[in-house]
């Protein structure tokens, strides 16, 4: 039986990938015993649960996201500032990410040479996360390969000379967060949130 047979050159090849011994045997079984082909279905199968996960966080991020109307609803000067601050972080957080998803590239868009920099950035990054699907994967661990993509990315935007320029996205970023979290009144609804938050958190 497949489950009985010991590790294998094509067993070592595949978990070597970084999929599981049990995942290997499954793939070899569903391909009968062809390794070029169980590593091509391994390879679909990691790269759809991937994409599954990311849909489905934009789709919870969108559920998260408040009415505009509730967002821009009652300032006023904050009393305690600190609960204030992460209450309105926690319970507007898509609302935040929305905004400043917008912001950015409206202001991309106002000068394409920044987009394309922040497309080699985009690039790098991705090529670090999955080049462990790549069959000679680099012997680098993850956080190494982060690592090198991040100096990679600095050297980039270094040399495009737009640093100052994608800072200052951040900065406006940060400072229409940070304003808005401070003066935004709290609802009964982030209260309660923030609540259920600091429960689960203990």
């Amino acid at each position: 039986e497949m489950g009985n047979i010991p590790p294998t050159a094509r067993l070592e090849r595949l978990t070597n990938l970084g999929f599981s011994v049990a995942e290997a045997r499954a793939a070899l079984a569903e391909c009968e015993g062809n390794v070029d082909r169980a590593e091509k279905l391994l390879i679909q199968q990691r790269d759809a649960a991937r994409n599954g996960v990311f849909s489905a966080r934009i789709n919870e991020l969108l559920r998260e996201q408040r009415p505009w109307p509730e967002f821009f609803e009652r300032f006023l000067w904050p009393e305690h500032l600190r609960d204030r601050a992460l209450t309105n972080l926690l319970y507007y957080r898509a609302n935040y990410i929305i905004i400043c998803a917008g912001l950015t590239l409206f202001m991309l868009l106002l000068q394409p040479g920044q987009l394309f920099v922040v497309f080699l950035v985009a690039v790098t990054l991705a090529a670090a996360i999955l080049w462990d699907d790549a069959p000679a994967g680099g012997g680098l661990q993850l956080q190494q390969r982060l690592a090198a993509s991040g100096l990679i990315s600095a050297v980039i935007i270094h040399q495009s000379g737009y640093a100052w320029s994608l800072g200052r996205i951040g900065f406006v970023c940060t400072g229409l967060v940070l304003a808005h979290a401070t003066f935004r009144a709290r609802s009964l609804s982030s209260r309660w949130k923030f609540f259920n938050e600091q429960l689960k958190a203990e």
